[in-house]
């Protein structure tokens, strides 16, 4: 399934598998200027490929290494002869894709991306008439990168943003990190984010102000509860409630108990950010 839509001058395409009708955990690509910002899941690499028909495509830039970020790399290369850029740790999982072992849901949802030579992104990316800033925004992984356009204002926030709520934790991201790094994007002047998750944000600047005040409360009530004795489990069911699906369909990979013991594991406001 793929939807093309457009916010302004970028275009947004939202894509994903969907077995029956039913839309399985989609994702956006994003096309500003002649960058196409990640390249989405290879489970929609046909409409995807026809819905870049026409549409001048010179180079293509990953937010990170994930397989839903990275699914048609090759493909858009092939196509378009557009060099791809990312985060120099990247790399190797862009050359080699089984280095990132998929979990069965993730193979079942995104499968594994086809191998494809990548270079390493430098400070600036110059897109058509617009340029961005690269800015290094580790926490959702150590290679994520976003894209921030100064003169409109936008941010492309890859994995990092994911909406203003927060529940789940993979058990490969870290807290803190995340928590520290969206404080870092939060001195920028934002009017939109665009979200691999959630497509265009606007009002971006209170948007983000809004996750990071979640996840403070979070991580200083599970703290909280921590000082006090109460056993991380009882923590987990005193903020969150009980596990879910997500939780069993990613056999842990994501639950809500991660990010307890992801909070518990790092260190204290007042002793920095891990």
């Amino acid at each position: 399934m793929l939807k093309v839509s457009q916010e302004g001058a970028v275009t947004l395409f939202y894509m994903g598998r969907s077995p029956m009708g039913f839309l399985l955990y989609p994702v956006y690509a994003f096309l500003a200027g002649d960058t196409l910002i990640d390249t989405g899941t290879g489970r929609a690499r046909r409409p995807f490929l026809r819905a870049l028909q026409g549409r001048g495509v010179g180079k293509i830039v990953n937010t990170h290494h994930h397989e839903d970020h990275t699914g048609n790399n090759r493909a858009v290369h092939e196509m378009f002869e557009a060099p791809i850029y990312a985060h120099q740790k990247a790399l190797p999982y862009l050359a080699d894709p089984g280095l990132n072992r998929l979990r069965p849901y993730q193979r079942i949802v995104w499968a594994y991306p086809e191998p494809a030579e990548g270079e390493p992104v430098g400070a600036e990316i110059q897109a058509g008439a617009f340029r961005f800033r690269v800015m290094e925004t580790p926490g959702h992984t150590d290679d994520h990168i976003c894209l921030y356009e100064p003169e409109r204002r936008w941010l492309f926030s890859g994995d990092l943003f994911c909406g203003t709520g927060f529940v789940y934790l993979r058990s490969d991201e870290n807290y803190l990190r995340i928590l520290s790094t969206l404080k870092e994007l939060a001195k920028l002047e934002i009017d939109t984010i665009f979200c691999s998750l959630k497509g265009a944000v606007n009002d971006g600047h209170n948007a983000l102000a809004r996750k990071i005040a979640r996840m403070e409360d979070i991580r200083d009530r599970v703290l909280d509860l921590h000082a006090k004795g109460m056993p991380r489990v009882r923590i987990k069911k005193e903020i969150f409630g009980n596990e879910d699906s997500w939780n069993l369909i990613t056999c842990g990979h994501y639950s809500k108990q991660n990010t307890i013991d992801g909070i518990i594991g790092g260190k204290r406001p007042d002793q920095g950010v891990v």
